[in-house]
């Protein structure tokens, strides 16, 4: 094993040495490097889009969920009503109760 070490790490270091001295001669190497990684970020970017797409529609469902119950509570608190809204799920509520009666949560 320790043979077999002694033998690929200096491989793989002149490896890595001849790409570099490659890409600081070549200007045709270099420009093939990047090219492949451009094209590597290309396909990245086109193979996240639907899952960008998917994760800011799920955020743009729940904050309009947040914005109507926000919107609830702000009415029902203009109108004087005696009921609240629980801080856990959004149900509405007796103002004197100590638990939704939807979710079991504490007021």
């Amino acid at each position: 094993m320790v043979k077999v070490l002694f033998i690929f790490v200096p491989v793989f270091i002149a490896c890595v040495f001849i790409l570099v001295v490659a890409q600081l001669i070549s200007p045709k190497f270099r420009g093939k490097m990047m090219s492949r990684q451009i094209k590597a970020a290309k396909y990245m970017m086109d193979e996240s889009k639907d899952d960008i797409r998917n994760i800011s529609t799920n955020m743009a469902d729940a904050t309009k969920d947040g914005i109507e119950i926000t919107t609830r509570a702000i009415k029902d608190g203009l109108t004087k009503d005696e009921r609240v809204y629980c801080k856990h799920c959004g149900s509405l509520i007796d103002k004197d109760s100590k638990f939704c009666k939807n979710c079991g949560g504490e007021q």
